[in-house]
């Protein structure tokens, strides 16, 4: 069974604006553009049921190194591609077009912030947004 961050990141991959395909996990270099997925730390339970049954939970991030500067278009840009993205997450559970989880049953996708700068540096930003996967484990 592949793990979920394999899973994620196959799926984040049809994003069709994704500038140029390469999309790394768990790094972020210090040169735009980058992306990468990270697994973000929380309890794998979603849900628990009466009969020890669970829903899971996935929280992960989509994230970019991007240009930037005072310049107010440059930043507008980096988040409209943010807004898109969430747009296009959104629309993907809504139309049941999840994740390939490689055995294990895809519930929603949800985006749980806004994308936002983090870690400026003067030249170029790491862009973030964060997500999480809800699924069943048949095991």
């Amino acid at each position: 069974m592949k793990p979920l961050i394999e899973c994620v990141r196959e799926y984040v991959m049809t994003f069709p604006a994704l500038k140029d395909g390469l999309l790394l996990v768990d790094y972020l270099g210090s040169t735009a553009v980058e992306y990468t997925v990270e697994a973000v730390p929380s309890s794998p339970i979603f849900k628990q049921y009466t009969d020890g049954g669970c829903m899971k939970q996935f929280l992960f991030l989509f994230a970019s190194r991007e240009y930037y500067s005072a310049d107010v278009n440059q930043c507008i840009e980096n988040l409209a591609f943010y807004e898109h993205f969430q747009d296009w997450v959104l629309e993907q559970n809504r139309e049941g077009i999840l994740p390939d989880l490689d055995g294990r049953s895809p519930v929603s996708i949800e985006v749980l912030t806004g994308g936002y700068a983090f870690d400026c540096d003067g030249s170029t930003a790491r862009y973030q947004i964060q997500l999480r996967l809800i699924y069943e484990d048949k095991e």
